[in-house]
């Protein structure tokens, strides 16, 4: 029985010039039209620039956004799955969370908890006064873990 070649890394250059003379199918460009218009909606997502405390300091929906989604994930150990700021001339007008929770959690006390999380962040990010005042328009909404895992498993029916 005789040894296979051993492979040359430059030989696989016949196949990369081979993929780039083949139309595409059709399904790879559905595939990759959806991708790009999904990335270009995610990258126009709203930048609503919000007011802090603090004179001539503003900061992001989109920032505000990120650092919710970080805080409650890292100090609740739940899976976000959305966050929505919505504002009005510079200031918050609702706040929406998507959070997993587990089938045993006690719903009451978790998000009397994630509250606190939230509240912390706006507190750390608007001031205290324009954060107060966000954190009492947060509508957390709780996704049942079957839900997580569809929508983490399949992620283009969403």
């Amino acid at each position: 029985m005789s040894e296979p070649e051993p492979v040359d890394v430059g030989s696989e250059q016949w196949l990369v010039d081979a993929g780039r003379q083949l139309d595409p199918p059709q399904s790879d460009v559905e595939r990759l039209t959806r991708s790009v218009i999904d990335s270009a909606r995610k990258m126009s997502h709203s930048r609503a620039t919000l007011a802090t405390d603090i004179d001539r300091v503003v900061v992001t929906d989109r920032v505000l956004r990120r650092l919710l989604l970080i805080e409650v994930r890292r100090r609740m150990r739940r899976p976000v799955l959305r966050v929505v700021v919505d504002s009005d001339a510079g200031e918050v007008t609702a706040i929406h969370l998507g959070v997993v929770c587990w089938y045993d959690d006690e719903l009451i006390d978790l998000a009397a908890r994630t509250r606190e999380v939230i509240a912390d962040v706006f507190v750390g990010t608007l001031g205290p006064e324009r954060g107060r005042r966000a954190a009492a328009l947060v509508d957390i909404d709780w996704v049942d873990l079957d839900e997580y895992k569809r929508r983490t498993s399949n992620p283009q029916e969403n």
